[in-house]
């Protein structure tokens, strides 16, 4: 999966660069969202970037070795004294300032992520190519229920993420600041990498199949969960690889890691449900791959219920 799904991004690397327009432009939107408040939240920001000295972790633009453990205790705090000050300040800026970023910054990210399925579909089924902007006009009617559903789904896991980074920052033993360096990159691949096993398959199961966002998941998970131990390992090893670089070549590699880690993963769903329905596809202009059929992979506990 992850051979195919790196061989497919390259064939179709234009979608790096369309999604990448399309989040800076979600950005754009969120921070225009927000800049009524800005006096308001900047100020909250420069006091916890001060106040926690953060800034020299980034002086050198890396997290080398046991500085990781340092680096993510003051980021942790400095965010809880900023959302604490802006509750402070005002509890209704607060609370607006936590649905764009929870909820209007996700369902856009989402969306873009919809799209991408659809474009990708297009060229695994018939090797032809659709515009971004076409694309997610067409789609608006289906890629905003599934972006919908998408979010608040992902605020389990979301949560999960950010209640272990913080339970790494309560660790005081001195051994363990040695421990941190892997534990940072560890844990939330684990965690993400459970998340992205029971949903891969969702967004694929609307495009393939055309049905709606609540018929979608459970043939998404089915069809995930038959390469259940494949379709997490693939994503571990994706998530590892992204935060691994991200500490070793430092959080300005983030710049270049982020628009590729993100269609990747919409392209690595799409090839395991292609791949877990025995669904021939195009993994380039010359190429095109046969997978086993259903009867081929299910086991035979399951083929007593064919008749």
């Amino acid at each position: 999966m992850f051979k195919n799904s790196i061989k497919l991004l390259c064939a179709n690397f234009d979608k790096v660069w369309k999604l990448l327009v399309y989040q800076i432009l979600s950005w754009a939107v969120v921070f225009a969202l927000l800049a009524p408040f800005y006096h308001v939240i900047s100020t909250e920001i420069v006091n916890a970037w001060n106040s926690y000295e953060i800034g020299k972790y980034f002086t050198s633009g890396t997290f080398y070795g046991i500085n990781i453990s340092a680096a993510l205790s003051a980021i942790c705090y400095g965010i809880i004294s900023f959302v604490t000050s802006i509750f402070n300040a005002n509890v209704w800026i607060g609370i607006y300032m936590m649905i764009i970023i929870f909820v209007v910054k996700p369902l856009f990210s989402n969306v873009g992520k919809y799209v991408v399925c659809e474009m990708t579909y297009g060229y695994m089924a018939a090797s032809s190519k659709h515009s971004f902007t076409g694309t997610f006009l067409r789609t608006l009617n289906k890629s905003l229920p599934y972006a919908a559903m998408k979010t608040m789904y992902s605020w389990i896991f979301d949560a999960l993420v950010l209640l272990s980074m913080f339970g790494l920052t309560a660790i005081t033993n001195p051994l363990y600041g040695y421990a941190m360096p892997f534990l940072v990159v560890l844990v939330p691949s684990i965690l993400l990498a459970f998340k992205e096993t029971f949903v891969a398959g969702w967004a694929p199961a609307m495009v393939v199949f055309d049905v709606n966002v609540f018929k979608a998941f459970p043939k998404g998970m089915a069809a995930s969960l038959r390469r259940g131990l494949r379709v997490f390992s693939n994503a571990f090893i994706i998530y590892l690889l992204a935060f691994v670089l991200s500490a070793v070549l430092g959080v300005y590699a983030l710049i270049i890691i982020l628009p590729i880690i993100f269609p990747l993963f919409d392209i690595f769903e799409m090839v395991m449900f292609f791949s877990s329905q025995g669904m021939r596809f195009y993994v380039d202009n010359d190429t095109i791959l046969t997978p086993k059929k259903l009867e081929e992979v299910d086991k035979i506990d399951d083929a007593k219920f064919l008749l």
